[in-house]
């Protein structure tokens, strides 16, 4: 106990004493195979000796630097390499191992969690799925390796929830068509202006005649002339993490970063799409890993603490929140669970995912909030991480699909699936009258 808390009757976050994971009961890793939890007990071990004690800093100073050198140990200690694809060295490991691994790394600080998502999921996944064999090579190996950092450049100041009606961003072939000219802005750009390569969309062909037939995605160099790094935001959140607004100025891209090659022009929907998926169910693992960590703080807390002669665990309010804590947890990860291996098995998982998000983003909030509901006035302070749980909770319910726009896709998805047609109520099977 530091030496200014000398009342026995103030608890301390260390006294609680909490065990990061500990309220993953036998439940909750039955539905993991025996290799699936052999890797998360490992990562968690490996998270605690090494990357633990950084994430204070991390926080307290908004400090990008010891945030990449976690990075860097993810990546010295191989870590970056399980998802990404044998044939280049990798591990060959599924989006299941992902969320194992977000949600692990999430309970220990976010910032170093979306810095790792940007590159080694958001630039690196569609490269996975589309690229050619030659830009695998030449891009993968280094992200993996920690050599290189990646991110993704889709939203932009006219283009958020509407990232591809709204978007500005042209990539226009010149005459030779060795190469293509690269002009507007992008915002909000997690490890943009840190970046060494971006996943940039663009339109390549302005004039069609729905935008999403002609977008397609480069890998920018950002050493590229012409690019800018206008400004970096701070965060209320994830502090440390960078995030960025970016503008392109004529910026020559070689045709040779088209991802996918020649045949993949004017199809990058296809592709931010497959990619969107993949992004919204690993963040569902960080938002898990938040709530995570603030249920055992709160449950702890609660076993300790005694106001009118009792423990507070013991007061039904205090205990009917734990428990709708605990199940808002565990669905979150089911849902969660279900969709990685949906898209682990190859399956379109939009619907599923959709709902694994706005689930996990909405009870990850509800979690928080009622942890600090249970610690009380202590949580609003530092001598807590809880309030920094709370100002990494709230993006959850913005970035990579607002909770509104994701109920959208899971009912147009709902009804898709259905077959019906839901301004008639009638399948589209139906013969008309």
């Amino acid at each position: 106990m530091p030496k200014e808390y000398t009342n026995p009757d103030f608890i301390t976050y260390e006294d609680l004493g909490v065990q990061l994971g500990e309220s993953m009961f036998p439940g909750s890793h039955f539905l993991y195979t025996e290799e699936e939890r052999t890797f998360r007990l490992n990562f968690r071990k490996f998270l605690l000796d090494n990357i633990a004690s950084l994430a204070p800093q991390i926080e307290r100073e908004y400090n990008w630097d010891i945030c990449y050198e976690a990075y860097q140990r993810l990546a010295r200690a191989g870590y970056l390499k399980f998802s990404f694809p044998t044939s280049i060295g990798g591990h060959g490991k599924g989006f299941v191992y992902r969320t194992i691994f977000g949600e692990e790394l999430g309970a220990i600080n976010s910032a170093v969690t979306v810095t790792y998502g940007a590159s080694a999921n958001l630039f690196a996944a569609p490269i996975i799925h589309f690229g050619t064999e030659d830009q695998k090579k030449k891009y993968l190996t280094k992200i993996m390796s920690g050599e290189a950092l990646g991110a993704i450049g889709i939203t932009e100041p006219s283009a958020g929830s509407d990232a591809v009606g709204g978007m500005k961003t042209t990539a226009i072939k010149t005459a030779s068509g060795n190469s293509y000219i690269l002009n507007g802005e992008k915002r909000f750009i997690t490890n943009g202006s840190k970046a060494d390569y971006i996943l940039v969309y663009a339109l390549t062909n302005p004039n069609a005649p729905k935008k999403n037939q002609g977008i397609s995605a480069f890998i920018f160099p950002t050493n590229t002339p012409g690019f800018e790094r206008v400004k970096e935001f701070e965060l209320v959140g994830r502090r440390g993490s960078i995030n960025s607004y970016l503008r392109f100025n004529n910026c020559e891209v070689p045709a040779e970063n088209l991802v996918g090659g020649p045949a993949m022009e004017n199809k990058g929907i296809k592709i931010m799409m497959t990619g969107l998926d993949g992004e919204r169910c690993f963040t569902c693992s960080q938002y898990i890993g938040v709530a995570r960590f603030a249920f055992e703080i709160a449950t702890r807390y609660a076993n300790r603490r005694v106001q009118f002669g009792k423990k507070i665990q013991e007061f039904e309010g205090i205990g009917f929140k734990i428990s709708e804590m605990y199940a808002k947890l565990e669905a979150s990860r089911l849902m969660m669970l279900r969709a990685a291996r949906m898209l682990d098995a190859g399956q379109t998982a939009t619907k599923e995912v959709a709902a694994a998000k706005f689930t996990a983003a909405t009870s990850q909030m509800e979690i928080v909030v009622d942890a600090m509901q249970i610690v009380g006035g202590i949580s609003y302070t530092k001598e807590y991480p809880l309030e920094q749980l709370y100002r990494d909770a709230k993006i959850a319910q913005m970035a990579a699909g607002t909770v509104e726009i994701l109920k959208f896709l899971c009912e147009r998805e709902i009804y898709s699936s259905l077959k019906l047609d839901k301004a008639e109520g009638k399948t589209k099977n139906d013969p008309k009258p």
